[in-house]
């Protein structure tokens, strides 16, 4: 028998979170569902790309998005396909579909950034009152110092 075969996080529509089998797929699911023009129908990429279109075309502002759940439906979140998701919502589909997650830190000023340190969200067996628990967050540089920080 061989090694078992480690979940992967699907790529997801961070709008109305729907499941995808394919980033572009995806992409193509929020042009059409979620940054279509509401007046002349035309598709574009992003949140804020709508609203810069809505108001230079047709001067009229955008205030959600279109099919979006109520809490995730700011225009000006520049979301593209998977890209600038908030950490904290991928963590929390993370422990939801009990999967690991390995991704850099997000923010170039932070200092393990600056070190190069890679961020590996691994589960954790101890359960904590926190929000995001049962997982931790494993710095990993490019010599092999490891840090683990609880969230």
């Amino acid at each position: 028998m061989g090694r078992k075969k480690k979940k992967a996080l699907k790529p997801w529509c961070w709008y109305c979170n729907r499941e995808f089998d394919e980033e572009k797929v995806l992409i193509y699911h929020q042009k059409a569902k979620h940054f279509k023009c509401h007046i002349c129908g035309k598709k574009l990429y992003t949140g804020p790309g709508l609203s810069i279109h809505c108001s230079q075309v047709h001067q009229r502002s955008v205030t959600a998005i279109a099919n979006a759940l109520p809490h995730r439906s700011d225009p000006d979140v520049e979301i593209y396909g998977t890209e600038g998701i908030p950490f904290l919502d991928v963590m929390a589909r993370a422990r939801q579909k009990k999967v690991d997650i390995v991704m850099e830190l997000p923010k170039p000023e932070s200092a393990c950034y600056r070190s190069g340190m890679t961020a590996i969200v691994k589960r954790s067996t101890a359960k904590t009152p926190q929000f995001l628990y049962g997982l931790s967050l494993l710095l990993v540089n490019s010599v092999g110092l490891r840090r683990v920080i609880a969230l």
